[in-house]
């Protein structure tokens, strides 16, 4: 059982509940997420999950680098916990770049209505994507995409893009190339407030060296 800090839609602490039960009755609570992004090469990273973490069925998408629940507790900066467990990475949170809240509220299933505070960042990584040893056995693999291929696939401007692979299999992480489509993106972040295409703009502005007012 994971305790986890429920609000008011406003963001009061109202005090805490159980994850699941959190989410059972559609309580609002913070989250922290984060797109890895290598400013040199102009790569983000996706994560892709090991099937059948949730009660309901989730095709295999490519989704946003990092994220999870804060649990109870926590200030911001702890949440960078959870690039050490998914990633593998020794990374301080002094390294990532805050970008903002966002505030989101979705039915995925009857019994899981996700109300959120995302607490979001960019996180710069100068690393290839064979250095990313993947400590999380909840995580199956790792895409690499072109920062202008991965705006192109967000804007629907294309249809698939080349995109590196890093998949964990019985023997370790295996490496390879071949190509990533838009449909192997989460809908929910194509359309609404394009979630994909707000956060792969931040990036190419981070690239180009721009450092404040990056979110939205």
């Amino acid at each position: 059982m994971t305790e986890i800090d429920i609000f008011t839609d406003r963001y009061e602490h109202l005090g805490t509940e159980d994850k699941k039960e959190a989410h059972r009755l559609g309580l609002w609570h913070r989250t922290f997420s984060a797109l890895a992004v290598n400013p040199s090469r102009r790569r983000v990273l996706l994560q892709k999950k090991v099937p059948g973490r949730y009660s309901f069925d989730r095709p295999d998408y490519a989704d946003i680098t990092v994220g999870g629940h804060y649990h109870a507790g926590e200030d911001v900066p702890a949440g960078v916990r959870e690039v050490h467990e998914e990633l593998g990475l020794p990374v301080s949170y002094d390294q990532l770049h805050p970008l903002g809240l966002r505030q989101t509220a979705v039915t995925l299933a009857p019994d899981y209505l996700e109300r959120e505070f995302q607490h979001w960042h960019l996180l710069p990584l100068e690393i290839d994507l064979e250095e990313i040893p993947l400590a999380d056995a909840e995580v199956s693999g790792l895409v690499e995409l072109d920062l202008d291929d991965a705006i192109s696939l967000a804007t629907g401007d294309t249809d698939t893009v080349p995109a590196r692979f890093a998949s964990r299999t019985d023997t370790g992480l295996h490496h390879s190339d071949g190509t990533l489509s838009r449909a192997e993106l989460v809908p929910n972040y194509l359309a609404l407030d394009q979630l994909y295409l707000r956060l792969f703009v931040t990036a190419y502005r981070y690239c180009a060296g721009e450092r404040t007012h990056l979110f939205w």
